[in-house]
């Protein structure tokens, strides 16, 4: 038997490393003839592997706000609107036709239209995913300490591959035996009883 973060680290690894290749040759060019190429190339490398049962046991994910992505596409919309503006309104303060205004509205409102409904629409949509993300976020931080702590008191055991929580490790007493594919139900049914849900 032994501690879930103990065999999680020693069965993850971290590997990083740059490697470097050259090549030579020859080359033609108009006017002066065959001449000697030299070219040198560099590649970095890193990354993390882990095993199976790591795989299994892995920590649970601390909080963390999901990105919110790029502002490039609300600010083609809302340009491609102001562009438009840009375009018909000039016509409307310089032409001297009485009904310059009102062609310049219907112009705008057929051409442009589109374009103001879909930023409208946009900043709506950005405006409830961000909300959604930042619950899930607040719902997360608060129960995230009890996950920690029970990965934390957790023990697995190599040879028959299940995990549990043994009896003081915490105060909530012992808890039965998952196998590790079914670790993350552990963690979660432990920190429940930690929380006095269950």
């Amino acid at each position: 038997m032994r501690s879930v973060p103990s065999v999680y680290e020693s069965q993850t690894s971290t590997y990083s490393g740059t490697s470097t290749g050259y090549s030579s040759g020859v080359a033609y060019a108009s006017g002066v003839g065959v001449i000697p190429t030299f070219g040198s190339s560099t590649v970095h490398t890193s990354g993390s592997s882990s095993s199976l049962l790591a795989a299994h046991i892995a920590p649970p994910p601390p909080p963390r706000l999901a990105p919110q992505g790029s502002s490039c596409g609300l600010a083609i919309v809302i340009a491609l609107a102001a562009a438009w503006g840009v375009i018909l309104l000039p016509y409307l303060f310089t032409s001297g036709d009485r009904n310059a205004g009102t062609n310049s509205a219907i112009m705008f409102t057929i051409l442009g239209g589109p374009f103001v409904f879909a930023a409208v629409m946009m900043i709506i949509q950005r405006s409830k995913a961000r909300r959604r993300s930042q619950e899930a976020f607040a719902a997360h931080s608060v129960v995230y300490p009890s996950f920690a702590t029970a990965w934390s008191a957790t023990y697995v055991c190599l040879r028959c591959h299940v995990a549990y929580v043994p009896e003081g490790a915490l105060p909530i007493g012992a808890s039965p035996a998952f196998p590790v594919h079914r670790f993350p139900d552990l963690i979660a049914a432990t920190a429940a009883r930690l929380r006095g849900e269950m």
